[in-house]
């Protein structure tokens, strides 16, 4: 399971789309799990003409998006002997109030749906060999964490069980790999930072990268710029001006964020034009593959 998180707004759901469907292309049968309604996560980047151009993406590619209050309700109609039962159940203001207000209630809930895509890699018997998970934002992400580590102090029964079974894999480091991602600006930057240390410190989970996206490719290089806008000669254009300002804002933060976290840090260069959505997504996932080291 491969799992991009970090600030809302850095681009997780683009390369949580652009690396699951080049997996797809690939042959390989890949479900991306998000949180957000369908309809954000198509206003990203259009899938239109997928079938057309790469039948086989097409064919492997599933989003999903996982509804806690659904799986609330699945489970107490799997533990209750009577449609009547569950009907009431289901019904009752109690249930509801609890639904809403139970702490960590509503993750567990998540979580679980998603460790069984995880492991048994199946949705109404599809077979998945990849899955991606487009987590929260930082503060959300973090919380369901450390809920999945000491739910089951909290209730008992089913829940509890849920609670103890999302436990075991987010405590086994080889089933999943977690890559924050930021841009490189420093409000963005200092929540890596502490995001990086609270999966660390509090929960043992090194991120296996930090993904610098929409940067420029001078902003991890110390080649100065003097040399490389020279042939601007005195008087650059004021666009010019703007774009050196921003490589040395950019360059600052990479060097802040190097500092501060043990991860390796992997730069996905913004690109300033393009044809079609699909070619970005495309692109983007052979930017992040390769800077992970994976084959293509």
């Amino acid at each position: 399971m491969t799992i991009f998180c970090g600030k809302g707004g850095t681009g997780k759901t683009s390369l949580s789309l652009a690396l699951g469907l080049n997996y797809a292309r690939r042959g390989l049968r890949t479900v991306i799990v998000t949180s957000h309604p369908m309809s954000e996560v198509s206003s990203v980047a259009s899938l239109a003409g997928l079938q057309q151009a790469h039948p086989v993406a097409a064919a492997n590619l599933f989003v999903v998006r996982i509804d806690p209050i659904e799986v609330l309700n699945d489970i107490v109609k799997q533990n209750l002997p009577s449609a009547l039962l569950v009907k009431a159940v289901l019904s009752s203001r109690v249930y509801q109030t609890l639904v809403e207000v139970a702490p960590g209630l509503k993750e567990i809930a998540f979580l679980n749906r998603l460790r069984h895509l995880a492991e048994d890699r199946t949705d109404g018997g599809r077979k998945f060999d990849r899955l991606v998970w487009d987590a929260p934002a930082t503060g959300h992400f973090l919380q369901m964490l450390r809920v999945s580590r000491n739910f089951e102090t909290y209730l008992s029964g089913p829940f509890a069980l849920l609670g103890a079974q999302v436990t075991k894999l987010f405590s086994d480091p080889s089933r999943f790999s977690v890559l924050p991602v930021t841009t490189l600006e420093e409000m963005a930057v200092q929540e890596t930072i502490e995001m990086c240390g609270q999966l660390q410190q509090d929960l043992a989970i090194r991120p296996r990268a930090v993904l610098c996206n929409m940067t420029s490719p001078l902003a991890g290089s110390e080649e100065p710029l003097d040399a490389i806008f020279e042939s601007l000669h005195a008087n650059p254009p004021a666009d010019v001006s703007f774009l050196r300002d921003r490589i040395e804002i950019e360059r600052l933060q990479f060097r802040a964020l190097a500092t501060a976290v043990k991860s390796p840090l992997h730069l996905v260069r913004r690109k300033t034009s393009w044809t079609a959505d699909l070619d970005l997504l495309f692109d983007l996932a052979g930017q992040v593959e390769t800077s992970l080291g994976v084959a293509p």
